[in-house]
């Protein structure tokens, strides 16, 4: 047996001892500093430390909701009357459309989670203004901004308080293909607000495809690209969601019927990792709206009722993103609309700049009316100088002499070039030209 000699024993114990009483300091200072933190606790008025949070999107806005992609053709529309008498007054380039909704809804799925779902009642305003300026005949630049402000029944989690703002520019190009088919290109860099200290930038090019079956039926498909980043004008570094709508709209009287349905796909984390929510999903969103205007005095002012139901899936049950909801909504909007004149207008300068060169072209210098070539020389004669019972069509003419010919062919010709010149060619004569040269030939 090994035996360590006095002198090491008795280091060994005193490093053990040191070492006890270290642990025993520990010990006894954290209690003295959580029975601080209890006592201060206690106190009215402490700070309470909560645990740091990341900003989240509020769960009740959908992604149809804060996207501003193309509406329906219905939404757009301008009814003539007094606004046109207003509107002539605003430059022929200048277009904008004005619309201020107001609804209450029935939400069954309010926070959007895969189970237990919260159902709740929301009174929602939303305000949204464009105005663009045609700087070419069929391309413009224009601006977006809207809000959307929802006032919840319950108040889970406060999603009363946050109040979404969207502030957006862009330029956008129609092509006409055919008669009935719409081809219009978009591009918009918007910024938008949806919480405190969260903010997102987006890049959102698109093309929508509208085809009108008839003035009453018409068929409209869209696609969309969400570029989202964290700052202005870098983007993607957040998400990339691509949209797909097709919509139709009938009318029937004054009463219209508007279905719209959208797939959205989000894709977050992978391949981002600053994602807001970070999870991705895909949605659809059907949208079935029937309206009707309040008065026939005043059709801009239209009362509707609308069914949304949405999905969600793939989102690993992450709760914002999740479950169905279905949202009943019942409203009131006014819509003011202003289009652009331009391309109209162009369109007309060009058509009575092809049309004045024909009808100022005379048919006596090039080729002569058939009608009136037919007729002889000497039974072109004015009116009053005509004998009933020399009429070509009641009687035929005795044989005049020589001088009685040379008098009348005095007589006829001023009246027969002014007549030729004055009398436009067949191809451009109006109907009530036409009808009004039968009627003298049969009085004659």
């Amino acid at each position: 047996m090994f035996i360590l000699p006095s002198g090491c024993q008795k280091s060994s114990i005193q490093r053990k001892r040191r070492n006890c009483n270290f642990l025993r300091g520990i010990f006894f200072t954290s209690l003295f500093f959580l029975s601080i933190s209890s006592a201060l606790a206690d106190v009215p008025g402490a700070p309470v430390l909560e645990p740091i949070s990341l900003p989240a999107a509020p769960p009740q806005f959908i992604p149809t909701d804060v996207t501003p992609f193309t509406v329906s053709p219905q939404r757009n529309s301008f009814t003539p009357g007094y606004k046109f008498k207003i509107f002539q007054i605003l430059p022929e380039r200048l277009w904008f459309n004005l619309t201020t909704e107001v609804s209450q809804r029935l939400d069954t799925n309010v926070l959007f989670t895969y189970s237990k779902p919260k159902a709740d009642y929301a009174f929602r305003a939303l305000p949204n203004i464009s105005v663009g300026y045609n700087i070419l005949k069929n391309t413009s630049i224009y601006c977006n901004y809207f809000v959307i402000k929802d006032i919840f029944a319950r108040d889970y989690n406060s999603i009363s308080f946050p109040t979404t703002q969207s502030l957006s520019w862009g330029i956008q190009h129609n092509q006409q293909l055919g008669r009935k088919t719409t081809l219009q290109y978009t591009f918009q860099a918007r910024e938008l607000w949806q919480a405190s200290h969260l903010h997102q930038f987006d890049f959102l090019p698109g093309v929508t495809l509208t085809r009108v079956v008839t003035p009453r039926n018409i068929f409209w498909f869209s696609t969309l690209l969400q570029l989202r980043g964290k700052d202005y004008f870098v983007a993607p570094t957040r998400e990339i969601d691509p949209f797909y709508t097709i919509g139709y709209m009938h009318q029937r009287g004054m009463w219209t019927l508007v279905i719209n349905d959208t797939l959205v796909t989000n894709f977050r984390h992978p391949p981002f990792n600053d994602a807001i929510p970070p999870q991705s999903n895909m949605s659809m969103i059907t949208d079935i709206e029937i309206n009707h205007p309040v008065s026939k005095k005043f059709p801009s002012l239209l009362a509707f009722v609308r069914a949304e139901p949405i999905w969600n899936w793939d989102s690993h049950k992450a709760p914002g993103i999740s479950g169905f909801d279905f949202r009943l909504y019942g409203g009131l909007r006014l819509s003011i609309n202003k289009p652009s004149y331009y391309a109209a207008m162009d369109d007309m300068h060009k058509q009575l700049m092809e049309a004045e060169p024909k009808a100022k072209t005379p048919s006596t210098s090039e080729t002569p009316d058939k009608e009136s070539s037919a007729i002889p020389e000497n039974e072109i004669m004015p009116v009053s100088s005509v004998e009933p019972e020399l009429h070509p069509a009641l009687s035929v003419p005795a044989t005049p002499d020589k001088e009685s010919n040379a008098a009348n062919k005095n007589e006829i010709a001023p009246v027969n070039s002014t007549e030729l010149q004055l009398r436009p060619p067949l191809s451009v004569a109006k109907p009530w030209q036409t009808t009004d040269t039968a009627q003298l030939t049969e009085t004659n």
